[in-house]
């Protein structure tokens, strides 16, 4: 699979441009502000229908205009397909496939798979769980609809729940009845998510584990832990057990939506003792992992894009970088820098690559 152009119009910084693309590495140079990572999220709105920073629609207008418009050839051995992302102030956003539109954003969801890399996501190990939680539920949303299906209906649920806990604080309204109604969908819901989240998380730690030791010659001793209340106690059991709790706090403090995935290296925690190399590779690794997953579920290769990779990290891995990017395994890819010589001088022996100056 693979983009072979894209015409961007009104979206962020960029007013009108049309990219013929190449079907290997394809990289973008400028200074900063000129618009380089605009143009891989443009990708990532034309695959996903959504922007990879969860900037709002209104927001990725150009600034002094009602609309934005991406358009794209999407092709793989045996066809090709129209893409096409609009939105207009006021109106609810477009998404068509062969000039067929989509109802809702999940149909489109996950047909055309990429993985991003972005200075921001350092968040995934630095931040709090929401960051990590994010970043899997894309991963198993992508390889199985159902896991997104029953990842909606949970927050439907809860968002309910949370609703009528909030009752009970401001008008001291209490509904036993409604409340074990939610608690039922959330532990309906909750345990498909949990049961995925547990197969699925093992088997992206074996494409992780390899490509950390891929990148760092296998100096460190990494783990990391998926961590759920549901591993300790039963669903049903865990709401009653934090009902009190609850009604204090006003939102629901037990479930699937508190999990976590503890990131090890050394047996010390990451974010608290890891160099910004260590992290960087991590960081990497943990992309790379979730790129070999969906090809091996889904045998496509999804859509590479790296904003600005290259920054803070060593030759060797850099070395190491470039030789998986050369592998078979890996598609089209989509690379920004600052520097054009920078980036001439490390893809000097590979073939297959275009640069453009912006």
């Amino acid at each position: 699979m693979f983009l072979k152009n894209i015409s961007i119009n009104q979206f962020k910084s960029h007013e009108q441009l049309y990219l013929e693309i190449e079907n290997g590495i394809n990289i973008f140079c400028g200074k900063n502000g000129i618009g380089k990572t605009n143009i891989l999220d443009a990708v990532y709105v034309l695959l996903n229908g959504k922007s990879y920073f969860l900037t709002p629609d209104n927001i990725c207008i150009k600034q002094g205009e009602n609309f934005f418009m991406l358009k794209g050839n999407i092709t793989n051995s045996t066809n090709s397909v129209k893409l096409q992302v609009s939105f207009q102030q006021g109106k609810r956003k477009v998404i068509k496939c062969d000039e067929k539109p989509f109802e809702k954003i999940a149909a489109y969801f996950g047909k055309f798979p990429c993985v991003m890399i972005a200075p921001g996501d350092i968040e995934i190990i630095n931040g709090d769980s929401e960051n990590r939680r994010i970043f899997f539920d894309y991963l198993f949303s992508v390889i199985d609809r159902d896991y997104l299906q029953n990842l909606v209906l949970y927050q439907k649920a809860l968002e309910n729940r949370n609703r009528q806990l909030k009752l009970f604080i401001e008008k001291n309204i209490y509904d036993e009845v409604i409340i074990e109604y939610y608690d039922n969908l959330l532990e309906k819901y909750g345990n498909f998510i949990f049961n995925i989240r547990t197969v699925l998380t093992n088997e992206f730690k074996d494409f992780f584990e390899k490509s950390y030791d891929f990148l760092n010659n296998g100096k460190d001793k990494i783990q990391f832990t998926y961590t759920s209340g549901l591993q300790n106690v039963d669903f049903k059991d865990g709401l009653k057990q934090s009902n009190s709790k609850d009604r204090i706090l006003g939102r629901t403090s037990f479930g699937i939506h508190r999990d976590d995935w503890v990131f090890e290296l050394n047996n010390m925690t990451l974010k608290k003792t890891g160099s910004q190399g260590q992290i960087k590779t991590y960081l990497i690794s943990l992309k790379m992992a979730m790129y070999d997953l969906i090809y091996e579920k889904k045998a496509i290769k999804p859509i590479l894009l790296l904003d600005d990779i290259f920054e803070k990290i060593d030759n060797d891995r850099t070395e190491k970088l470039i030789q998986i990017l050369e592998g078979k395994s890996i598609g089209q890819v989509f690379i920004t820098d600052t520097s054009k010589n920078r980036v001439e001088e490390i893809f000097k022996r590979v073939n297959n690559i275009k640069i453009t100056e912006l």
